[in-house]
């Protein structure tokens, strides 16, 4: 069979468009009902993506979208979610600055179990120190520990869903016995971060462990990604970039004797019939964002203050980020100074860009304009499909599963249904060997 291409949706508030909740028509009053998220995971099945994917902060984050960006929390969403669906993956984002092991480790196995096999796990180091007062810290720890942290939080995990099979169920009325204990292995973990001794109290069955996903394109993520996940949500504006980094992570995979993650980097499409269509509802929605609010978002994102940037010059390039003296997010800087420097932009088509999720790809056209840009991204070897961030829920998302996906099906690089009913499956990764090391 030929290659096919990986999508998975991320559900965020009403739509990646952080204006996308002050359409008349927009439902950000259902927000807070658990149906809106069915429906939507239902609209992703319908379309037989890999994931639905929840991301998540543990903040109120008040970004000008809608107010309450993250609303339940991914794994008790995800739970109802799994009861209202049959094939789609389900990714839930877990903070490992903020979550112990043994826990998420816990949650996931025991969701992944109720989903039978459907589940993943984003892990994360989170960014804000607003979150990390909300966990007893003054601020975030450092970028290296936070990683570190992550490294070995991932390794705990793993060998906690390794320490107890279902194997090990006896339940031998006769003898009494209940379990075979020489199948249930504590794991004795002694590490910097995390003392984990025994083996988990709920054995990973036979869907095996949970799917391991990881966002963002620093240096230090590209290395927990190359050891430990199936999958990565990058970063990337241009193909140039985005083929860069996944060649990056091919070395670095094959550095730790792993087959390359999947490389899914984030993507925004205003899609309709006509080109002209699909402008009006780019159109539509940026008549919310003035030009000092963009300017405001674009300052924030880079920590320099753009206000007296006269719109129409060449932004001139950014210092590197560990001369920034603002805390701001490396992911979307390293993003925003890649493509300042290599597109040569004005200040008003960087600010163009901010209309939407920052740092993302944004196709704007007809099905098969849309169809045309992803499937040259692919080919070319830019990535192994694409993580979709719709500027509005349901309607672009239902327009993209409706339009874009009949067109991928009939250009035979994306699935007309599914042929496995786990994530595992969907990825594509039922045969690799996920190894856990000794770090």
């Amino acid at each position: 069979m030929s290659r096919e291409m990986h999508l998975t949706a991320l559900v965020y508030s009403t739509g990646l468009h952080p204006d996308s909740w002050r359409l008349p028509n927009s439902h950000i009053n259902e927000i807070g009902s658990i149906d809106f998220q069915i429906k939507m995971a239902q609209l992703a099945e319908r379309g037989k993506l890999d994931a639905f994917f929840l991301g998540d902060g543990q903040y109120i984050s008040e970004e000008a979208t809608g107010q309450i960006s993250y609303y339940f929390e991914p794994l008790t969403a995800l739970a109802a979610v799994s009861r209202e669906t049959k094939y789609i993956g389900l990714v839930a984002t877990i903070s490992s600055s903020f979550y112990e092991p043994y826990l998420a480790a816990r949650m996931l196995s025991s969701l992944n179990q109720m989903a039978q096999g459907r589940i993943g796990a984003n892990i994360v180091t989170s960014q804000f120190d607003v979150e990390a007062q909300n966990f007893s810290m003054d601020k975030l720890p450092s970028l290296e520990e936070r990683y570190n942290r992550a490294d070995e939080f991932i390794t705990v995990m793993k060998k906690l869903w390794c320490s107890f099979k279902t194997s090990a169920i006896v339940n031998d009325k006769e003898t009494g016995i209940g379990l075979d204990s020489n199948q249930i292995k504590a794991i004795k973990h002694t590490g910097t971060h995390f003392q984990v001794n025994g083996a988990m109290n709920i054995p990973t069955s036979e869907y095996g462990r949970p799917m391991l996903f990881q966002a963002g394109t620093s240096i230090p993520g590209r290395e927990i990604a190359a050891r430990h996940v199936e999958g990565v949500f990058s970063i990337a504006w241009n193909m140039r970039d985005a083929k860069n980094f996944r060649k990056d992570m091919q070395l670095r995979a094959k550095k730790e004797e792993r087959t390359t993650p999947l490389v899914l980097p984030g993507l925004t499409v205003y899609v309709d019939e006509t080109y002209e269509k699909a402008c009006a509802l780019k159109q539509e929605l940026d008549q919310f964002v003035s030009i000092e609010n963009r300017k405001k978002r674009l300052s924030k994102a880079i920590g320099i203050d753009v206000a007296n940037w006269e719109m129409d010059e060449r932004v001139p390039n950014l210092q590197p980020y560990e001369e920034v003296q603002q805390k701001v997010v490396k992911s979307v800087y390293s993003a925003v100074k890649n493509a300042v420097e290599t597109e040569e932009l004005t200040l008003r088509q960087l600010l163009e860009r901010f209309s939407t999720w920052v740092g993302h790809k944004t196709i704007v056209g007809t099905p098969e304009m849309v169809a045309d840009q992803m499937i040259q991204w692919f080919e070319e070897g830019a990535c192994d499909g694409f993580t979709l961030m719709p500027p509005t829920y349901p309607d672009l998302f239902e327009k993209f599963i409706d339009l874009v996906i009949p067109v991928l099906q009939a250009r035979g690089v994306f699935r007309k249904d599914y042929q496995h009913a786990t994530l595992k499956g969907h990825l594509g990764c039922c045969e690799r060997e996920v190894k856990v090391k000794s770090r």
